[in-house]
């Protein structure tokens, strides 16, 4: 009797058991991945320096750099083919604290250059750009801010003359075999201003390969009028990728 009632207790649970094993064969439900942060739009003129800079801030940020310095080299000087430098003068006069933010809030969709939102808060972020502030002091950059009337087709010629030679054919940089950081991006191109930009072309970044372009700098090493400059931004503006 108990044998009898033992099988159709099995009977009972049998449907349960092969719902159960289809479910382990065709794979359990995986959990849906959490949503990418939504990106900013594009950037507009402000403040240059919003972060304010104390030493204890910076000493946080310094801190928190250790965890850069993989990428971008313990003095912030950059490592070709992994992250470029943080420490020229040229590039913390003209980066805003909005822009540095930004970029490592966010990171660079598609480099190596990932947002760090998941693992710091706000307030640790603005450490670390205080410490970039301390590598070498500067006094924010005058941008000329003004809407860009460049000519695209001009633009690609120049490009593809000059620039491509260390930022690629597409301006991805690094991740095209290229020896210059990626500068076609999408994700990039919206996180700067045509001030920025002006502004790094005519007198390149310090202490790294990027020479200015600029005819008036005197370490220029082409001869680029303001209108060729602002042909080579059109043409970068239209081709983001």
């Amino acid at each position: 009797m108990k044998d009898m009632k033992h099988m159709l207790s099995l009977r009972s649970i049998l449907p349960a058991m092969l719902a159960l094993g289809a479910v382990c064969l065709t794979g359990c439900p995986e959990e849906e991945a959490a949503p990418a942060p939504e990106l900013p739009g594009p950037a507009t003129p402000g403040e240059m320096r919003t972060v304010e800079v104390t030493a204890a801030k910076a000493a946080a940020g310094a801190e928190i750099f250790t965890v850069c310095a993989a990428c971008h080299g313990e003095d912030a000087g950059g490592k070709v083919g992994m992250g470029p430098s943080l420490n020229s003068e040229t590039f913390l006069s003209a980066a805003s604290d909005e822009f540095l933010i930004r970029t490592i809030t966010h990171g660079r969709i598609g480099t190596t250059m990932v947002g760090w939102s998941s693992s710091y808060s706000a307030e640790q972020i603005e450490s670390l750009v205080a410490h970039l502030r301390t590598l070498t002091p500067t006094e924010a950059a005058e941008l000329d801010e003004a809407p860009n009337t460049g000519d695209v087709a001009a633009g690609e010629t120049l490009f593809g003359d000059i620039c491509s030679a260390c930022h690629g054919r597409t301006g991805a940089g690094y991740m095209e075999t290229a020896n210059g950081t990626g500068i076609g991006r999408t994700v990039f191109l919206d996180s700067t201003t045509n001030g920025y930009l002006r502004y790094m072309i005519k007198h390149g970044k310090s202490d790294t390969a990027m020479r200015g372009f600029g005819g008036d700098d005197p370490v220029a090493v082409a001869n680029l009028t303001d209108e060729q400059i602002e042909n080579v931004i059109a043409y970068l503006r239209d081709n983001a990728w």
